[in-house]
């Protein structure tokens, strides 16, 4: 077994011990009308951030940027060897604000985004940096210049978030990953 193997068994692990997955439904995927029904309280939110070894001294920096937006449930993890992939999942009830800083810290620590997880696959108060629980063919490749369009500042949260779900597909209710 090679070792990206074992990190990726020992991060799917987990993410079933602390909750990271439920029974989805298909009212869960998304609302009939493609809009969230809540936004999350920040001190809701849960990031769990998985980083490369040399990424270990980051960690409070990581935390306190997100204390700055009162948010205390950040669990990040180091990978033993190698670097996680460069992915981002973001629930549908995170706030834009939220979502950007998940972006900008991915970018700064995790060597960038190059691929978006679709919104239904995590809880909706949830963001993940890093995650190998799940195989390449599920993660929906983003261009940089998409990646800007989400970080614009000027997007409300339904903005951000229609706007995520479109460059996921989710919006037509067909993942991307699934043509």
């Amino acid at each position: 077994m090679t070792p990206q193997t074992c990190l990726g068994i020992g991060a799917l692990a987990l993410t079933l011990l602390f909750g990271g997955t439920r029974a989805v439904l298909a009212d869960d995927v998304m609302p009939p009308d493609n809009t969230r029904l809540t936004e999350a309280p920040p001190s809701d939110i849960l990031i769990e951030l998985f980083l490369s070894p040399e990424q270990r001294e980051a960690i409070p920096v990581i935390k306190r940027e997100f204390e700055a937006l009162s948010i205390t449930r950040v669990r990040p993890q180091v990978f033993r060897l190698g670097n996680p992939p460069k992915n981002i999942a973001i629930g549908k009830d995170v706030p834009a604000p939220v979502a950007r800083l998940a972006l900008q810290l991915a970018v700064d620590y995790n060597r960038g985004v190059d691929f978006l997880l679709p919104e239904y696959r995590y809880f909706p108060k949830h963001i993940v940096i890093g995650s190998s629980a799940f195989d390449e063919a599920s993660q929906i490749p983003i261009k940089p210049e998409d990646l800007q369009r989400l970080r614009d500042p000027s997007l409300s949260t339904d903005q951000f978030h229609e706007l995520y779900r479109s460059l996921t597909g989710e919006d037509k209710r067909l993942p991307t990953y699934l043509k």
